[in-house]
C-alpha cells in the first residue's frame, strides 16, 4: 500500500474515490493525522499508470475510463497470481481437514504429526523429534500447521490468514510471506512440542501470531511502507492468546496452543527485524 497523495481537510474524498473506483483502481482513503485531511493510499503498486491516468481525467473532468470485465476464469487465475502462497496454504488446511474430519481418519493425523506417534501400553504416545530427523521425515517439522480439530478451529485460524497473510503477500512479494510461513511454521511447532513432549497439536494459530508479531513492528520500524495493521486487532489478538494460558481457559472449554502462539508471535517480530529490501507483487 503506497501513500500517493493528501486531499485537505476542506476536501470530500467521497467523490474522487467513486470515480477511482468506477475507474478500476483500487485504493483506500485513511485519515492523515500530520494535516488533519484524508491521504490517498494505492492499493496495488502496479496500478500506478491507471491512477495517473485516472487522477488527469479527474483534473479535467472528463468521465472515467471503465476497466474491461475479465472473463470468471481469468479473473479466478488473476486472484490467484496476485496471492499464490495465501490461497495455496488455505487450501491445503482445507484438504487436510477434510481428509481428516470426513475422509481418511487418524491417519491422517499420524501422517502429518509433529513427530511419529506410537502406542504403548494401549496409550498414544509421541515418539521424540531425532525419530522425524533421522528417518528423514522433514516434512513433520511443517505439516502439523495443516492439522485442524473441527471446522471452527479451521475457519477461524483462515479467517486471520486471510486478513493478515494476504496483506503481507499483495505488499511484499510471495518469497517473503513465504519465507515467513516456513520459519514460523517449523519454529512454533517445535516450540510446543518441545516444552509440552507431545505432537498431539495442530493448526495454522502459530503462524497466524508470526502474521501479528511481525506486521506489528513493520508498521513501527517502517511507516512509510505500514501493513496497516488496526491496533484494536492486536489487542484482540494479545488478549485470546493471555487467555488460553489462563488456568480458567480449560473450564471455558479453550484449548490452546499456547507456546505455539507465543513461538509465533516471537518468530515473527524476529523476522520484521530483517533487511528493508523487498520484492512487490506486480
Amino acid at each position: 500500500m503506497i501513500k500517493v497523495l493528501v486531499l485537505s481537510a476542506e476536501q470530500d474524498p467521497l467523490p474522487l474515490s467513486r470515480y477511482l473506483w468506477q475507474a478500476g483502481v483500487r485504493h483506500r482513503i485513511l485519515l492523515d493525522e500530520q494535516s488533519g485531511g484524508h491521504a490517498l493510499w494505492l492499493l496495488e503498486p502496479n496500478q500506478m499508470p491507471e491512477l495517473r491516468t485516472a487522477l488527469a481525467r479527474w483534473e479535467q473532468g472528463e468521465p472515467a475510463l471503465r476497466q474491461p470485465r475479465p472473463a470468471l476464469g481469468s479473473q479466478a487465475l488473476k486472484a490467484f497470481n496476485r496471492r499464490p502462497v495465501t490461497l495455496t496454504l488455505m487450501g491445503f488446511a482445507v484438504m487436510v481437514t477434510l481428509a481428516f474430519e470426513k475422509l481418511l481418519g487418524p491417519g491422517v493425523f499420524f501422517l502429518l504429526s509433529f513427530t511419529p506417534m506410537a502406542i504403548q501400553g494401549g496409550q498414544l504416545i509421541s515418539l521424540p523429534l531425532t525419530e522425524t530427523l533421522s528417518t528423514g521425515q522433514w516434512w513433520r517439522l511443517v505439516t502439523p500447521i495443516f492439522l485442524h480439530f473441527g471446522w471452527m478451529h479451521l475457519v477461524f485460524n483462515l479467517l486471520w490468514v486471510w486478513v493478515l497473510g494476504e496483506v503481507i503477500e499483495r505488499q511484499q512479494g510471495h518469497v517473503r510471506l513465504l519465507m515467513i510461513v516456513l520459519v514460523a511454521a517449523v519454529l512454533s511447532n517445535a516450540a510446543q512440542f518441545l516444552i509440552n513432549g507431545s505432537s498431539q497439536f495442530g493448526g495454522l494459530s502459530g503462524v497466524v501470531y508470526a502474521y501479528l508479531g511481525y506486521t506489528w513492528l513493520w508498521d513501527r520500524r517502517h511507516p512509510d511502507q505500514a501493513l496497516g495493521l488496526p491496533n484494536a486487532l492486536v489487542v484482540f489478538m494479545l488478549g485470546w492468546m493471555l487467555l488460553g494460558m489462563l488456568p480458567m481457559s480449560a473450564s471455558l472449554g479453550l484449548n490452546m496452543a499456547n507456546e505455539a502462539h507465543l513461538g509465533g508471535l516471537l518468530t515473527g517480530l524476529l523476522l520484521a527485524l530483517l533487511p528493508r529490501k523487498m520484492q512487490r507483487n506486480g
